[in-house]
């Protein structure tokens, strides 16, 4: 599945730019996704979205289209959501 994320806030700042597009497994969460993102833009960006025990910020929030994340452990193709196929993430950083 196609994974677009939107970057907003301090997190653009971050990773240098406002979006990106990529292929992730139909079973993947969005823990699995920010591994991925970690990997593409390295340990600054876990630091400046996860706490020392692994959840977000209370700073940062997740928007799986227009329904707010509340768990790493949500699937990208939850269909609770009406979502599969592209999606869209936002991530947005507020300082």
């Amino acid at each position: 599945m196609q994974v677009d994320v939107r970057f907003y806030g301090f997190v653009r700042d971050v990773v240098g730019g406002s979006k990106v597009a990529l292929e992730m497994p139909a079973q993947s969460t969005l823990r699995e996704l920010f591994s991925r993102l970690v990997e593409n833009f390295g340990e600054k960006l876990r630091e400046r979205v996860f706490t020392s025990s692994g959840e977000f910020e209370t700073n940062v929030k997740v928007f799986l289209g227009d329904a707010q994340a509340m768990s790493l452990e949500e699937p990208l193709g939850n269909p609770a959501l009406g979502l599969g196929g592209e999606l869209g993430i936002s991530l947005v950083g507020v300082a």
